[in-house]
């Protein structure tokens, strides 16, 4: 799995606008340091196997199935009821949508008035099927998704103890 999207939001240097932007910005000075993702204080189950599954190999797949069962917001372009996804030039050609372990965590990062919507993980990467997804942007742990990535978490079988269906 490829993890450029990570360098390319590292490049952006200031806090991600809740707006989407139509030009990649210009590149940061060359003295300039790209901005250390804040490291997150786990608040829910989500986040807890998201922070463990960073240095725990054996909780990655744990996290993947918390993932598709739990509630995530996903960011919105507009307030309205059939608005599309967000999607954020990253870099020239390359746009991602942006996935939160939790409405707070949104907020942190795009504002408070950023739209959203609250849904299941796996509801949310049905939205997103195709597009490259980054799932707690400017945080850590942050994790990116390419188009394929996203298709292989859909995979995965439908738990028992699903929330109930996709949203």
């Amino acid at each position: 799995m490829k993890r450029s999207l990570v360098v390319a939001l590292a490049a952006l240097g200031a806090p991600i606008s809740g707006h989407a932007q139509t030009a990649a910005p210009p590149p940061p000075p060359a003295e300039a340091q790209a901005p250390v993702p804040r490291t997150i204080v786990p608040a829910n189950a989500l986040e807890h196997t998201f922070v463990a599954a960073l240095t725990n190999e054996a909780m990655r797949p744990v996290f993947r199935r918390q993932l598709l069962e739990a509630h995530v917001a996903l960011a919105l372009a507009s307030a309205e009821p059939d608005a599309a996804p967000l999607e954020i030039e990253v870099r020239e050609g390359a746009a991602a949508a942006f996935v939160f372990t939790s409405a707070r965590r949104l907020d942190e990062v795009l504002g408070a008035n950023t739209p959203r919507i609250v849904l299941t993980g796996r509801a949310a990467l049905e939205r997103l099927r195709g597009k490259n997804v980054v799932i707690n942007a400017q945080l850590t742990p942050m994790l990116t998704l390419e188009p394929d990535d996203v298709a292989r978490y859909l995979e995965a079988p439908v738990s028992p103890n699903s929330a109930g269906p996709a949203q």
